[in-house]
């Protein structure tokens, strides 16, 4: 299951010096290359008991400000960041042998920007995130279909429940990693040093 990576070499020249300006580099050459969803990317989460939990979720827009998606506030992950924020973030980009490691914390989005995006969904969407208890038992799934459907033929407008919505991460170190010749890897660590400030540092393979 062993596979070469690229032979092109990843050097600090080649960086940005912001790491957002670099995250946008690599995501648009991603969108050229990656057959499937380039906004995928892994959310690990920790609970109380300091339990990781991780699961897919898909990045919606990215920004200075912070890499942000779409949840069940009341779901596992939801849960997990209302006592404990500090999350992290992996792309995984196997055509272009790339991968983006984020490390920070995450807010709840102001709820205007929530109830934009929300409104922007297809209608069937909006029902289902409506309807859904995200991560709780479901004890028959036709139920639920039926319900999403009965929803959706009411014909009535459907509202962003008060637990659903957006997160930012905002991050404090981003590792960009690109693969290399016999698993010499280069890897780049972004660091925020007070509040404006990144520092770039490589790291051995």
């Amino acid at each position: 299951m062993r596979k070469e990576y690229s032979q092109s070499s990843l050097e600090r020249e080649h960086l940005c010096d912001n790491p957002f300006e670099q995250f946008s580099r690599w995501f648009e050459e991603a969108l050229e290359f990656e057959p499937h969803e380039v906004n995928a990317m892994t959310l690990a989460t920790v609970d109380s008991n300091s339990a990781p939990s991780a699961r897919v979720v898909l990045l919606k827009s990215f920004s200075a400000d912070g890499f942000i998606f779409f949840t069940n506030y009341s779901s596992k992950k939801g849960g997990d960041i209302s006592v404990n924020n500090r999350v992290a973030l992996l792309f995984y980009w196997p055509q272009t042998m790339r991968q983006v490691r984020v490390e920070g914390s995450a807010f709840k989005i102001d709820p205007s920007e929530s109830d934009e995006y929300f409104n922007s969904r297809p209608a069937l969407s909006k029902a289902s995130s409506a309807l859904s208890k995200q991560s709780s038992p479901l004890e028959n799934r036709d139920e639920f279909d039926k319900r999403v459907n009965t929803l959706l033929g009411s014909g009535a407008e459907i509202s962003r429940p008060d637990n659903w919505g957006g997160y930012s991460v905002k991050p404090d170190h981003i590792e960009f990693w690109q693969g290399g010749v016999g698993r010499s890897h280069d890897r780049f660590i972004y660091s925020l040093e007070g509040s404006q400030e990144w520092s770039i540092t490589r790291l051995y393979p």
